[in-house]
């Protein structure tokens, strides 16, 4: 009887120590997502393949610039957050293919390809080492996400197992405007 006892025990124990570690283990895309790397507005952040300074982020109303002849106008729903930055390659030529604008409670805003037509985007341009390239990266965020944001940059669009930078936008870097002109910032 105690025995018979002590193995229903044992085998509720064991149980429940596999139900643990089913709950806690994490899953696969925490386990192969990207390498957080945390980095502050304003100062050079280093990261695998990659260099990049946010020198300050606007959030606009309505976005205007020339292309190919051509005058562009775009406004939104909620707010433009256009990010001002340097970037460069390190050690070899690389591109930035992922760009994130990450609200304070979690949501994600990829980079908007309505600017698409616009020369100064920093998305997919070519970046060399040891030449740092200004260029903007912009989102199309809700008015409520634009506060104690942060920018999430990465080589690919979806990092895996590499590094992601993340650099939170404080209030001393964040202007307001109306209407941006693209055309004035580069």
């Amino acid at each position: 009887m105690i025995r018979s006892l002590a193995r229903a025990a044992a085998i509720l124990l064991a149980a429940a120590l596999l139900l643990a570690m089913q709950r806690t283990t994490p899953g696969y895309s925490e386990i192969t997502g990207p390498i957080t790397q945390n980095g502050v507005a304003g100062k050079v952040v280093t990261a695998r393949g990659f260099k990049l300074r946010v020198e300050k982020v606007i959030l606009a109303d309505k976005l205007r610039w020339q292309s190919l002849g051509r005058s562009y106008e775009r406004d939104t729903g909620g707010v433009w957050a256009v990010a001002m930055v340097a970037a460069e390659g390190t050690p070899a030529s690389t591109t930035l293919a992922g760009g994130i604008w990450q609200s304070e409670s979690g949501l994600r805003f990829d980079a908007s390809p309505r600017a698409s037509p616009f020369r100064g985007l920093l998305a997919e341009a070519r970046l060399e080492p040891g030449l740092a390239r200004r260029g903007l990266m912009v989102f199309e965020i809700g008015r409520d996400a634009a506060r104690n944001g942060a920018l999430l940059v990465s080589m690919s669009r979806w990092p895996r197992l590499d590094a992601q930078l993340r650099i939170p936008i404080s209030d001393e870097h964040i202007e307001q405007a109306e209407t941006l002109d693209l055309d004035t910032l580069l």
